[in-house]
């Protein structure tokens, strides 16, 4: 009897484990699709983000109001004016000591980085023309100009940079310039003489750097104090 005994509390102690972090687990997953449609409404996104609440239990850091770390990653982000409309493909933003109301419908956090990504393909679209990457930081585009009814094709590069808070293009240069008279070269030049500005990007962040390599753009932001309220 007593080894039967045994056997029943080991089998009862184990069901409920289980069903602890069976509530555990589905209460993770309804908050942070609860936290994500308060962030889509605060922040007026097309789509629900994506939110990871991190730690474990998460019941027990629900209680007590507090998490250390929550990420949300939203896609296909517009960001820029009409014109020059610019879409991040993927933007992450990693929040530190966030602070919840009971039924998510507030998030804040002390701080936060982000890291946002954007495509050649979408910076291409933006632009109105093919973007690949040239090395060095640099991007390179092919463009079709038409001067005096002669139409030449050339070859330009130029280097993305942050400048006062907006998406820019410095230090362009043209394959072949001397070859293409002045006219042809002022048009080309003009290809690159716009800015994105980027303050206007969700989640109250402010841009901090821009990096490119072979995969797209990447720019990193950071932010303080912030609120999201539904």
């Amino acid at each position: 009897m007593g080894g039967r005994g045994a056997r029943r509390f080991v089998v009862a102690v184990t069901v409920f484990v289980v069903l602890l972090v069976a509530a555990d687990r589905i209460g993770l997953y309804l908050a942070e699709r609860t936290a994500g449609n308060t962030i889509q409404s605060s922040q007026k996104l097309s789509d629900r983000p994506a939110v990871q609440v991190s730690g474990f239990p998460f019941l027990t850091q629900l209680a007590a109001g507090d998490f250390d770390q929550v990420t949300v990653t939203a896609r296909d982000v517009p960001v820029g004016e009409r014109v020059h409309l610019l879409d991040i493909s993927r933007i992450k933003v990693v929040l530190h000591k966030v602070t919840v109301a009971r039924d998510f419908s507030r998030v804040s956090a002390q701080t936060a980085n982000a890291t946002a990504s954007v495509s050649f393909a979408e910076l291409g679209r933006t632009l109105g023309m093919d973007v690949a990457y040239a090395g060095g930081g640099r991007i390179k585009a092919t463009k079709k100009v038409t001067v005096l009814g002669d139409t030449v094709q050339a070859s330009v590069t130029t280097r993305p940079a942050l400048v006062d808070g907006a998406l820019s293009f410095t230090a362009t240069a043209i394959n072949g310039a001397g070859e293409l008279g002045d006219q042809v070269t002022s048009a080309l030049n003009s290809v690159f003489d716009l800015a994105v500005p980027l303050q206007g990007i969700p989640f109250k962040i402010r841009v901090r750097s821009l990096q490119v390599d072979g995969s797209g753009m990447h720019i990193a932001f950071t932010g303080s104090h912030l609120i999201y309220s539904g």
